[in-house]
């Protein structure tokens, strides 16, 4: 696995988390700990000092006494008050009752003892193993005035004082103090040691975790490489399955296969477009060159040449015009941004258009009327006018080309919601049902065309779709075709004054 691949950092992440999530909790438990310690540390000066001092104020009764230490060392660990003839210990004895139960020392383990260990005296409940025990830890450090240990004795843990009697290190005696450690301090110690213990083995499997957990998330990634190396302009076909893959990953895989998607819709369209134009623009071609080779053969008079370079002209004339449609279609199709929009009266826009179709039409007396319903208040549009004239130019212009001498051409604009509808319709000879569902497609022709290339109408979609709107067309064979234009339209309010 390489070190600069997303699956070894989401494997390394996933353990360096963990592990930071491990040190700071132990970190809690040891400061928990140690602060725990140190209470019971305190506690136990607080303990051992009290012992201290008890056996001192007993010295002090019993004066001159050969048996005064150990009396006063035995008194003290029984914690018992003086029977009543014991009159000069009785008020010792009793303050020292009372003392001994509020620090809890009924609970704890006391031992007196020499430096040599020779004489002990303990509380007469100690268990002589952990008298042993409790024996083995009675060295203070050199520079301290007090030692601390924990021990262990039948599964307990205790916490020692070592504290030397009169406060000096150096003197001949000690007293030590036990208390059992509590349970919940216990439990903190055996986590601590746990997790100090366990962790590298945490760590080596939770890396082990993070990289299964890795490939699992980045199988889909792999599965997209690995098809996007097999696809080539040849097959577009193939196709991500999405099988169980996490909601995120489904996601990224229906936008691979919708992209591919659209670039074998593309690839297709470039297909097709590259065979329309190498067959628009071969037959003009063809005509020229064959022309021209008519001229070359021999001598030819002045009206034959004439007649050549007029067909020469046209057939050029209709190359230009194809190219000049095709970059059209091109520039609306990827440069939307050419289009120029304004607002504008859309019936003074389209009294124009109408007039200049009746000068189109008049020379197959042709006659064009226009009907406005319901336009009372001025119709508003926003649109880009020099293309718009052109969608209906090119649709009027077929209506002139498929209807005979001395037809008619009836244009009605209405109005929808927030729409402005206009209807074109023409006596011509209509179209077969299984021609109109491809009118719009590029370079399509029906068999009776005359003249044109194809464009016309393709060109007149996109311009409706470019501006929010669409168009249709209803037709009957014989009976004519009627277009209809939907275009949004504006507040009368958005006219310029």
């Amino acid at each position: 696995m390489r070190s600069n691949s997303l699956r070894f950092e989401i494997s390394i992440l996933h353990t360096a988390i963990l592990g930071v999530i491990l040190v700071v909790f132990s970190s809690v438990l040891y400061f928990i700990s140690r602060a725990s310690f140190q209470q019971i540390d305190q506690q136990l000066k607080v303990k051992a000092e009290a012992v201290d001092t008890s056996i001192r104020t007993y010295l002090n009764a019993f004066g001159d006494d050969p048996g005064a230490l150990a009396k006063s060392v035995q008194k003290t660990f029984a914690m018992k008050e003086e029977g009543p003839f014991a009159i000069k210990l009785r008020k010792i004895s009793a303050d020292w009752v009372r003392q001994s139960l509020a620090l809890s020392l009924n609970k704890a383990t006391l031992t007196f003892f020499d430096r040599q260990k020779k004489d002990v005296t303990s509380t007469p409940d100690l268990d002589k193993g952990l008298l042993d025990v409790f024996l083995e830890y009675t060295r203070i450090p050199k520079g301290e005035t007090m030692a601390f240990r924990t021990v262990t004795y039948n599964h307990k843990r205790l916490r020692v004082i070592t504290y030397p009697f009169g406060r000096d290190p150096a003197g001949e005696y000690f007293i030590q103090v036990g208390i059992t450690e509590d349970p919940i301090m216990q439990q903190l110690l055996n986590w601590l040691y746990s997790i100090l213990i366990s962790l590298p083995l945490i760590l080596l499997l939770t890396g082990f975790v993070g990289r299964r957990q890795a490939a699992r998330i980045l199988a889909p990634v792999n599965e997209i490489t690995q098809m996007a190396n097999k696809i080539t302009h040849q097959d577009l076909s193939a196709r991500i399955t999405a099988k169980h893959f996490d909601r995120e990953m489904g996601s990224l895989i229906d936008s691979f296969n919708d992209m591919i998607a659209r670039l074998e819709r593309s690839f297709r369209h470039i297909e097709e477009f590259s065979y329309h134009v190498a067959h628009e623009l071969k037959t003009p071609l063809t005509i020229i060159k064959g022309e021209a080779d008519l001229l070359l053969r021999r001598e030819r008079s002045k009206e034959e040449y004439q007649e050549a370079l007029r067909i020469v002209l046209e057939e050029s004339q209709r190359m230009l015009k194809t190219i000049e449609d095709l970059l059209l279609l091109t520039k609306l199709d990827y440069s939307p941004e050419v289009l120029k929009f304004e607002t504008f009266n859309f019936v003074e826009f389209f009294n124009e258009i109408c007039e200049q179709s009746r000068i189109l039409a008049s020379k197959k007396l042709i006659t064009v009327t226009l009907e406005t319903q319901g336009t009372i208040a001025p119709l508003v549009m926003k649109g880009d006018k020099l293309h718009l004239r052109r969608l209906f130019f090119n649709i009027i212009d077929n209506a002139v080309k498929f209807t005979p001498e001395g037809g008619s051409i009836d244009i009605k604009i209405t109005t929808g919601e927030d729409k402005i509808i206009t209807s074109i319709s023409d006596t011509g000879e209509g179209i077969s049902p299984e021609n109109l569902s491809k009118i719009f497609d590029k370079f399509f022709r029906s068999q009776n065309a005359c003249g044109g290339n194809g464009l016309g109408l393709s060109i007149a979609a996109t311009i409706a779709k470019l501006h929010k709107g669409e168009i249709s067309a209803e037709s009957c064979v014989s009976q004519g075709t009627t277009f209809k234009i939907i275009l949004p339209s504006e507040p009368a309010e958005t006219l310029p004054a």
